[in-house]
């Protein structure tokens, strides 16, 4: 069987080594934490592009209810411009 020797190390190489070792974890947490802010934007931007989607969906709602009231006033009314200010019809027969 051969002996093993054994070396003190020198404070310096302690301290750089516990260095790298500390800057390790630092690093290591500075990437979960990017990650979770990461995670929770993602999260965020799917909530905003639902609520986009709904908006969306809304306005063809809007838009098809827009076309059902102008051909009833249309046929109430004929062709022509509503004066919301007035309340007044301008027919545009002539």
């Amino acid at each position: 069987m051969s002996e093993q020797t054994t070396k003190e190390f020198e404070q310096q190489d302690i301290e750089s080594v516990k260095a790298l070792q500390s800057d390790y974890a630092t690093n290591t947490a500075q990437i979960g934490q990017v990650e979770v802010e990461l995670h929770l934007l993602k999260k965020r931007l799917n909530e905003i592009e639902n609520i986009r989607t709904e908006l969306f969906d809304k306005y063809v709602i809007l838009q098809q209810k827009e076309k059902e009231l102008v051909e009833s006033l249309n046929q109430k009314y004929g062709d022509g411009v509503l004066d919301l200010d007035s309340g007044k019809f301008i027919s545009s027969v002539i």
